[in-house]
């Protein structure tokens, strides 16, 4: 029974929900967000993004720990630069 529990938290960490919030300044159109939100959910674990032209910030929502290094990379494959304005585990 003590196996069977930890094996669901460790279940439970592994899969833990992480929202982080990236900046793109340099977001003008509908189709800079586009191709940003195309970019981040190329990467592995992320499993929602909503990309807002108003804010220029792009939402992401994870189903692992993602490194902030490897969105910030995925926006930089669009041509623009990012910067974590938040990263928070849900």
């Amino acid at each position: 029974m003590r196996k069977f529990i930890a094996l669901i938290f460790l279940c439970a960490f592994s899969f833990a929900d992480q929202k982080v919030v990236i900046l793109v300044e340099e977001m003008h159109c509908p189709l800079c967000t586009a191709m940003v939100r195309k970019a981040l959910l190329k990467v592995d674990g992320v499993k929602e993004v909503k990309a807002s032209l108003r804010d220029k910030t792009a939402v992401v929502k994870t189903l692992k720990d993602i490194s902030e290094q490897q969105l910030l990379d995925a926006v930089a494959t669009t041509g623009y630069k990012g910067k974590i304005i938040n990263n928070l585990k849900e």
